[in-house]
């Protein structure tokens, strides 16, 4: 298992890396400001809450589960994020 600063950095570099995609994607786009404004507030919420979520882990449930499952929440909230950016960039 990697250390808990990894995985913070995981989750960072990932955040970054779906607003940068976003960003870019806004400007060619018809999507409205309010819409990427959203998906911008979806995608520093998520990064916020699963850096905390790997600072404190639950009591009780072993190491390995608790972080096995943590990941794939992340990786399920992230693709839908990038559906999401997918979505508006191909509005018309």
């Amino acid at each position: 298992m990697a250390s808990r600063k990894d995985l913070k950095k995981v989750i960072a570099y990932i955040a970054d890396e779906l607003a940068t995609e976003a960003f870019y994607l806004s400007y060619a786009s018809k999507g409205t400001t309010a819409e990427w404004v959203e998906v911008f507030d979806r995608i520093f919420s998520m990064q916020n809450d699963y850096t905390a979520r790997v600072s404190h882990a639950e009591p009780g449930m072993p190491a390995r589960k608790y972080f096995d499952t943590l990941c794939c929440a992340f990786n399920e909230d992230a693709k839908a994020i990038l559906d999401e950016i997918r979505r508006l960039a191909e509005k018309e």
